[in-house]
């Protein structure tokens, strides 16, 4: 297996957008019932992180082209107890000199937290929450001498071809033939002056990262009001994403004439990463297997919700239809053959996008391991709950992420410090929370 691998244009735009006052780093936090063992942890990670090189990698620059370099896999775990320190501090991964994944565990008598840091050039959120599986099963075999539970295979000659689509000569001509539809969003995306979410002075990309980075706020709704809202989509004739595509454009509306920020023509901009993966690169090592859409709506055109939630309905099944997420990436195609493209792409002048939105769907929902009320036995404890990070980035104040564990609905929201407080991002989501309360209800 190479030891070097160039990178995809997905993963360079995640390295240039990377900066000190805005880390390109995404987290996930586990929390478990029960100590966890370090001895067997660190061996566990040690297992899992082997299998992907992208995670044991540093980036160097080479006749101005960025390779990974594929260095030993030793795992950065940094082991904490509770009684002595706090609050683990998540500094800036910086890829020249780093590998990108960090754990940090938190243990005491009782329970145990761990978070997972990791730089979003290495690879997207579904590939990692495959890397905390393989995690999982590896600490519940290294703790229970009677569990033997495999790890699913990973192909690394796969990683060669993380960049590419994976079309045949005819599907990729009669996909890029509904591409044209694309070139409006383009002309939208250029002409549409996207908003920030709230007025405030933007932080200098060499500014200091924040004390309190990653600011994260999060909210688990239980069971009843996690299927009430599933419910709710199908009663609507939509898709679970799109009433909370929705009901986000609702709350940011209302929290922004909250902060007096009253622009009815004024455009808001999401920011929706889009999984690209087909069936056999599953069975890839940790990776960028993505593309991102975007979706605009102005406070006039909330007026009506229902119709609102309609129109989002409508845009994303053209999206799917016509396979218009594949456009983003033909765009930084395009945008690499140009002096610095990628560069003046991932640092642009003025803000382009208010908000990033990213679903990622039901977490473990295949796991072969035993479940104590829903919830994975992983030898010695259990894991209670979970909660994804996805990073934010200059001029964007707000990343919401969703997921569902053990029939439990969860979103976080990680925010700009710099932009607004910790009570005022926690007004924000309850605005989310409460919409999506609404709409549960509604017969």
């Amino acid at each position: 297996m190479p030891r070097t691998f160039p990178l995809t244009n997905f993963e360079e735009l995640m390295l240039h957008q990377d900066s000190t006052a805005f880390p390109t780093t995404c987290f996930i936090r586990l929390q478990f019932n029960g100590p966890l063992d370090e001895e067997a942890f660190r061996a566990a990670a040690l297992t899992t992180v082997s299998r992907h090189p992208l995670l044991h990698s540093t980036v160097q620059q080479h006749r101005g082209r960025y390779r990974w370099h594929a260095g030993e896999p030793t795992p950065q775990v940094t082991w904490f107890n509770v009684a002595v320190v706090e609050q683990p501090q998540f500094n800036r991964l910086n890829l020249e000199v780093d590998h990108g994944l960090r754990f940090a565990v938190q243990v005491d008598e009782r329970s145990s937290e761990v978070m997972v840091q990791f730089h979003h050039a290495c690879c997207d959120g579904l590939a990692i929450y495959q890397v905390i599986h393989e995690l999982l099963l590896a600490y519940t075999n290294e703790i229970d001498e009677n569990a033997d539970y495999p790890i699913p295979d990973v192909n690394p000659g796969l990683l060669s071809n993380r960049g590419s689509f994976g079309f045949t000569v005819g599907s990729f001509l009669k996909m890029v033939s509904r591409q044209t539809v694309g070139l409006l969003g383009v002309w939208q995306f250029l002409f549409r002056k996207a908003e920030h979410l709230v007025l405030h002075r933007v932080a200098e990309r060499t500014d200091p990262t924040p004390p309190t980075f990653p600011s994260v706020t999060a909210h688990h709704f239980d069971e009843q009001t996690s299927a009430a809202v599933r419910q709710a989509a199908k009663r609507a004739h939509v898709t679970e994403n799109d009433l909370l595509l929705s009901d986000l454009f609702l709350a940011l509306d209302e929290f922004r004439q909250s902060q007096d920020v009253d622009k009815p023509n004024g455009w808001l901009r999401l920011m929706i990463p889009v999984s690209l993966r087909r069936k056999h690169q599953y069975q890839a090592p940790a990776a960028n297997i993505v593309s991102c859409i975007f979706l605009d709506r102005r406070s006039v055109d909330m007026k009506e919700p229902d119709r609102l939630l309609k129109g989002l309905n409508e845009e994303m099944s053209l999206i799917k239809q016509l396979q218009l997420q594949y456009f983003f990436c033909y765009s930084l195609c395009v945008q690499r053959l140009l002096p610095r493209g990628l560069q003046r792409t991932s640092r642009p002048a003025h803000c382009q996008t208010t908000a990033v939105f990213t679903n990622l769907g039901r977490v473990f929902a295949r796991s072969p391991l035993p479940r104590s009320e829903g919830r994975l036995r992983c030898g010695n404890v259990v894991l209670d709950q979970t909660e994804g990070v996805a990073p934010i980035a200059r001029h964007m104040n707000a990343a919401f992420a969703v997921s569902r564990y053990a029939k439990r609905l969860t979103i976080t929201l990680h925010h700009d410090p710099r932009a607004f407080s910790k009570q005022t991002a926690g007004e924000l989501l309850d605005m989310f929370v409460n919409r999506l309360r609404k709409s549960s209800e509604r017969e």
